[in-house]
């Protein structure tokens, strides 16, 4: 007998804190999956989280479909992140955290759908309100607040392992305490974070000021490819597959080359245009203040934050290109337009 059909007529519901930090205290096995792509956010926060259970007496196993980013190799933990292939069940919970939408675990799905219990942590405002117990907090700057909330609630023993994933996780999803949903509450929790024991120097040195030498031969590429709309409100970059094999970079390697587009004076939308392995075209999306691109991105099919988000899109990169820059274009300007966001 499965852990679901031992459990699925006591399954428990419930929206809010406290609902999650029950369902963690009756439950023993616990799957966390990271979401397609992981970023800091995601890594650190299921880090962090796997820890605190080990301390409770709890088991859990964390699984990514997609490689965990090289940047995050100095994360306590991460060498025991498993492939789906890797990972055994039964499970009581798949708590799934910082994951605006079930599907994006992409090959971990089929985990997912063997647990009793899906509980879902996030702060993406495109949270499509999945799971039978979810906390979902639109105004938290990263889901790490939410995880440090919960650890707090769960009083489980801070190590300074755990510390650091948690900081890793809101530096890296507040672009270093920069973006705008960063608030005094942030900064308090930081605070007690390096407190605990978190580095914030080896945050930065690690995520913020080590490149490999791929990705700079990359970035000379793609500032050759920078394009500005002749509104002079949307800047993008283009990297058709050639591209990143010929400066021998990854798809890692391209990660943050759309703040490049964005930092153009004058631009409100940066974008940057990625051609993958299987022909689609993923798109980073980033805005200053008047557009909130996560409401572009869902209109394809994609989702993120205000000032930050992305979307995977068939059809080829120039189809991609008139479709994303002409919305872009638009929205800046009717934000514009409505003095919206300053």
């Amino acid at each position: 007998m499965t852990a679901g059909s031992r459990q699925a007529a006591g399954r428990p519901r419930g929206h809010g804190r406290g609902a999650v930090l029950r369902c963690v205290r009756r439950y023993r096995r616990f799957l966390l999956a990271l979401h397609e792509a992981p970023d800091g956010d995601a890594v650190g926060s299921n880090l962090a989280m796997a820890a605190a259970l080990a301390a409770l007496g709890k088991e859990a196993q964390v699984v990514s479909a997609d490689p965990v980013p090289r940047l995050f190799d100095f994360l306590p933990g991460v060498d025991e992140v498993l492939e789906p292939g890797e990972a055994t069940g039964p499970w009581d919970v798949a708590l799934l955290l910082d994951c605006s939408d079930a599907d994006r675990v992409g090959g971990a799905a089929t985990l997912v759908a063997q647990a009793a219990v899906v509980c879902n942590v996030d702060h993406h405002k495109t949270n499509q309100g999945f799971g039978h117990v979810r906390w979902v907090d639109p105004a938290a700057a990263a889901t790490g607040e939410l995880v440090y909330h919960l650890l707090q609630g769960l009083r489980a023993l801070w190590t300074p392992a755990m510390a650091q994933c948690l900081y890793t996780a809101i530096s890296t999803d507040t672009g270093s305490f920069r973006f705008e949903q960063t608030t005094a509450a942030t900064h308090r929790i930081a605070a007690r974070l390096i407190e605990l024991g978190a580095d914030p120097a080896q945050v930065v040195n690690n995520v913020y000021d080590t490149r490999s030498l791929a990705s700079l031969r990359l970035l000379r590429l793609a500032l050759e490819r920078l394009e500005v709309h002749p509104d002079g409100h949307v800047a993008w970059i283009t990297l058709p597959r050639p591209v990143l094999e010929s400066a021998g970079a990854s798809d890692e390697d391209a990660e943050g080359l759309v703040n490049y587009a964005r930092s153009v004076e004058g631009v409100e939308v940066g974008l940057l245009f990625r051609e993958v392995e299987d022909g689609r075209v993923k798109v980073s999306l980033r805005s200053r203040a008047r557009v909130d691109v996560a409401d572009l991105a869902s209109v394809m099919g994609g989702g993120g934050h205000p000032r930050a988000a992305g979307c995977l899109l068939d059809g080829g990169l120039e189809v991609a290109v008139e479709r994303v820059v002409s919305a872009a274009a638009l929205a800046a300007r009717s934000g514009r337009d409505h003095g919206t966001g300053g």
